[in-house]
């Protein structure tokens, strides 16, 4: 059953229960945004503490992000999770899974050659080719931010009717339809490794919200990161830092829950 938004209890950590579902977005999430995709910190320890979580709910994490699940793979060796990447548009539904996308989009190339000429008007906008999706970064150029986002959607609005626009902070991102953080969360909650548990999602950006909205119809928890306005979670952390300090501490309180 959908809940009704409440104001949400900002700093104050949620005490987890053995039953969680744990939903985790990457950037501005676990680790911090930076300039360039590729200019991410991925601290030491994380991919430790996200197998650890794994062990201490049953395999019942998933990062769900805008990143492929590839580059997860890769940067949270040797941890590996389900995962959803790209905004839903690929799933693995168990860590030893293979990941299924979506068919590659009619749309992609053409509209990747229009941006390419486009935008090469910015220095400091950056353009994220990924398999599935088109992601336009100008987070080093704020000022610009109106003006390349409306190139974007000039560009590609014509192209094909099922085409999104996903407007987050200091990106645009272009994708296929019908696919998002919400509808992964569904196909997770339905698998064996997930069902009849409560989900917990956590996110930073206006991509997290159909997340938000997944596992609050379902009963769960939304935790939103950082200072973003949203009306629909229930519980607020600063930042990734807090975010993994947090985290950290789940698996002791798991432990000290009586069974």
């Amino acid at each position: 059953m959908a809940r009704t938004p409440t104001a949400p209890a900002d700093g104050l950590q949620p005490s987890p229960d053995p039953d969680w579902a744990l939903f985790l977005d990457i950037d501005g999430t676990l680790i911090d945004h930076a300039d360039h995709p590729e200019g991410v910190t991925i601290p030491d320890d994380l991919p430790d503490l996200l197998s650890r979580l794994q062990l201490a709910l049953d395999g019942a994490v998933a990062l769900v992000s805008g990143r492929t699940i590839d580059w997860m793979d890769h940067r949270f060796a040797p941890a590996r999770l389900a995962a959803s990447g790209q905004h839903g548009a690929e799933i693995r539904l168990a860590p030893d899974a293979p990941a299924v996308p979506i068919p590659t989009p009619k749309w992609r190339r053409p509209l990747e050659q229009s941006l390419d000429r486009a935008l090469s008007a910015w220095p400091g906008v950056f353009i994220e080719h990924k398999p599935l999706s088109l992601a336009v970064h100008f987070r080093a150029v704020p000022q610009f931010a109106d003006e390349v986002m409306q190139t974007v959607v000039d560009l590609g609005s014509g192209l094909d009717g099922s085409v999104e626009f996903l407007k987050g902070r200091f990106v645009i991102e272009v994708r296929q339809g019908g696919h998002d953080k919400g509808t992964a969360v569904e196909q997770f909650m339905r698998t064996a490794l997930f069902t009849g548990r409560r989900p917990v999602f956590l996110g930073d950006d206006v991509t997290d919200e159909d997340g938000f909205r997944a596992v609050r119809a379902a009963g769960g928890l939304a935790v939103a990161v950082g200072p973003r306005p949203t009306g629909q979670v229930d519980f607020r952390l600063a930042g990734p830092s807090q975010v993994r300090d947090w985290l950290v501490r789940i698996p002791e309180l798991l432990e000290k829950v009586d069974p």
